[in-house]
């Protein structure tokens, strides 16, 4: 609010859509919507439509570093909230009906992980984020208001936990956390709406810490299915445990060089597992696996080598889209879930560094074409995909076209100056552009004859790096102590330039720096002038 004027900030995308390097995603539970956060910070809701069609909907901006995990943050379907975490500490609490941040807080530890847990207190329903990352233990964390309520501590191995699932007992009004720290280290909490109910008290301490030789663990999910059966994948293996004494029923290594990244049941005797390249595949586990089978257990106490080992039943085709995972940047981000809409889905979801969602519908049974060709991908896009179709153009694209191209000259540094009502843009060619920015806004906003070079509103382009702008600098806007004509450049050709904005005229030029300007910062009052 600057007086009584109301400053309302509008976004306007060029033809190329936003980086969107994916880190982490959520399903939410009704099938309606996919987010994804990304490297640098923004988080993207994705509609997901009945027949699984995928359209960008928002970005939303609140963090400064990259996202480390998202985990839905409420049971009600009326209130769809999810929260966030990034490397820096920072935790975003999200509606994303209308991609409001509704609470934000910041601590001195990074968040690899949260999960939800809902208790019953009398005749409250209360929830809870459980939270682990680098730090030797979980943190209990309240979903409404982001506050630390207690934790779960260690008092054998204390370490940094890799993975964590909650185990639900449908018998009993105790729930078991089960978690595996980073030397390989099974631990385990019990939790009861007594204990979840407590605030600011002592620590809770683990009830069993037991040595389970699993390093390196990416991921551990337990069978919904079966509520027995436990899966632990790590980088070069991965190996179902019984839930009850968390003993060893079958183990199964990585082969040609793969590294395993996570896994997660689709059924009671199948479960899918992906690797760092992306590659997914489903195995059949055996009889020894099974709590139904007469043979179950019967594994138990024999060396690795000896166990009944699963079958490879079904791999993913990675389709045209991702044949070629060596032009990713960073290892796709792959998660499986499942959710009821018109009927029960069970989806794996994979994010790359390109901005591109895919998923693979798992059906319940796989026919024979699917076993021996792989099951195929039931949808995929990106944002530049739909960006391609919506036809957007950036604030001064039709100002900076080039001969014999169909990509305008980017604009790589930009500032608003509310107190004239322009916008000045700097390019990677070296110019700067200033435009009214009010006008420049509702021109793009509008089609046909304004969408030409000629109907545009007056603009004036200054001339003097040699190569790309990187930042720009209004002093005024800071200070009053700087004359409210001069406006600061930099650029990669080491210079930083003083112009008069109302001439265009350039006043000073400054060529004594030994690299690129990379930003430009009015002093402190109190600093000396000379």
């Amino acid at each position: 609010m600057a007086g009584n004027s109301l400053v309302l900030p509008v976004v306007l995308w060029g033809r190329k859509a936003p980086t969107h390097c994916v880190s982490a995603s959520l399903l939410m539970d009704d099938v309606s919507m996919i987010v994804t956060g990304c490297h640098d910070g923004q988080i993207c809701l994705w509609d997901l439509s009945s027949d699984l069609e995928i359209n960008p909907r928002a970005l939303l901006f609140g963090h400064t570093a990259s996202i480390t995990c998202l985990s839905k943050a409420s049971s009600s379907s009326e209130k769809q909230y999810i929260v966030s975490a990034s490397e820096s500490g920072e935790m975003c609490l999200w509606d994303v009906n209308d991609g409001r941040c509704i609470e934000f807080t910041k601590l001195a530890c990074t968040h690899t992980g949260i999960q939800f847990y809902q208790f019953t207190a009398g005749m409250q329903r209360e929830g809870r984020l459980l939270c682990h990352g680098h730090y030797p233990e979980i943190l209990v964390v309240d979903a409404t208001s982001l506050e630390v309520l207690y934790s779960l501590v260690s008092k054998i191995s204390k370490d940094w936990i890799s993975s964590m699932t909650i185990i639900r007992s449908r018998r009993t009004q105790e729930d078991t956390v089960v978690a595996v720290s980073v030397a390989g280290i099974l631990k385990v909490w019990i939790v009861t709406s007594e204990v979840s109910h407590i605030q600011d008290t002592e620590p809770i301490f683990e009830e069993e810490s037991k040595p389970i030789y699993c390093q390196n663990c990416q991921s551990i999910s337990f069978c919904a299915f079966t509520q027995r059966s436990l899966l632990v994948v790590c980088s070069k293996y991965w190996r179902v445990f019984d839930a009850g004494d968390y003993s060893l029923l079958c183990s199964v290594p990585s082969e040609n060089g793969q590294t395993w990244t996570g896994g997660d049941f689709v059924s009671a005797d199948k479960l899918i597992i992906w690797t760092e390249d992306g590659q997914s595949f489903i195995y059949k586990l055996p009889a020894s696996c099974l709590p139904a089978s007469k043979s179950f257990r019967s594994d138990v106490g024999k060396v690795i080598e000896n166990l009944s080992p699963p079958q490879l039943y079904c791999t993913l085709d990675q389709g045209e889209q991702n044949a070629d995972k060596q032009l990713l940047i960073c290892p796709p981000v792959t998660q499986f879930f499942y959710g009821r809409r018109e009927c029960f889905h069970k989806l794996l979801i994979q994010g790359d560094s390109s901005g591109r969602l895919t998923i693979w519908s798992i059906p319940d049974s796989l026919d024979e074409e699917n076993m021996t060709e792989g099951l195929p991908v039931t949808t995929s896009t990106s944002l530049q995909e739909a960006f391609s179709k919506l036809h957007p153009a950036g604030i001064i694209d039709q100002l900076s076209f080039i001969p014999n191209s169909d990509d305008p000259l980017k604009v790589t540094a930009s500032v608003y100056i509310p107190a004239h009502g322009r916008l000045v843009c700097g390019r990677e060619d070296g110019s700067i552009v200033i435009v009214p920015a009010t006008q420049t806004a509702i021109v793009q906003l509008l089609q046909d004859e304004h969408m030409c070079r000629r109907g545009w509103p007056p603009h004036r382009t200054l001339r003097g790096h040699r190569n790309k702008v990187t930042c720009l600098l209004y002093p005024h806007q800071v200070s009053s102590r700087y004359d409210q004509r001069h406006l600061v450049s930099g650029g990669v050709d080491f210079s930083v330039i003083i112009w008069d904005i109302f001439s265009g005229e350039m006043k000073h030029i400054f060529c004594v720096h030994g690299g690129e300007i990379t930003q430009l910062l009015v002093p402190p009052e109190n600093c000396s002038v000379s």
